[in-house]
């Protein structure tokens, strides 16, 4: 997610129905004050995470009280799967996803000459976009004045 703009348009299908034609002020208000909740917390979990991310933090950077917050939203779980569309991950799954994307980029390399594949670096670009940079290799051991 980008973070940097929101619509009104709902996030999942089907929730077209539940907006009514044309809201009200009330509504209107409603749904601002939940997306500058949505805008604050998309912000500042990619900034310092999850776990750092608290509901008090989000409600300060969205000029808003806690209140607002629990009003829209039930829990910062339900603010992350609103902001992210997926719950956060653990630090272990995060490093899963990371070893599964690295080789999936891997696998995808032999496809990029192949005329056939369309969007092979597309999907590349976005794997490696996604990707934090990788470990620094181990050092080659030196030989010292034993070896």
């Amino acid at each position: 997610m980008d973070g940097a703009t929101f619509s009104s348009a709902p996030a999942t299908p089907g929730a077209a129905a539940e907006l009514p034609a044309r809201l009200n002020r009330r509504q209107a208000a409603k749904l601002r004050t939940r997306q500058r909740v949505l805008a604050a917390a998309t912000d500042l979990f990619k900034d310092v995470g999850y776990a750092k991310g608290t509901i008090r933090a989000i409600a300060k950077k969205a000029g808003m009280s806690t209140g607002a917050v629990f009003a829209n939203f039930d829990d910062k779980d339900d603010l992350y799967v609103a902001a992210f569309g997926h719950p956060p991950l653990t630090p272990e799954q995060g490093l899963c996803l990371a070893a599964a994307l690295r080789q999936a980029e891997t696998f995808i390399r032999g496809f990029d000459d192949d005329p056939l594949q369309e969007g092979v670096p597309e999907l590349l670009q976005a794997i490696k976009a996604a990707l934090p940079p990788p470990p620094p290799a181990p050092a080659p051991a030196t030989g010292g004045a034993d070896a």
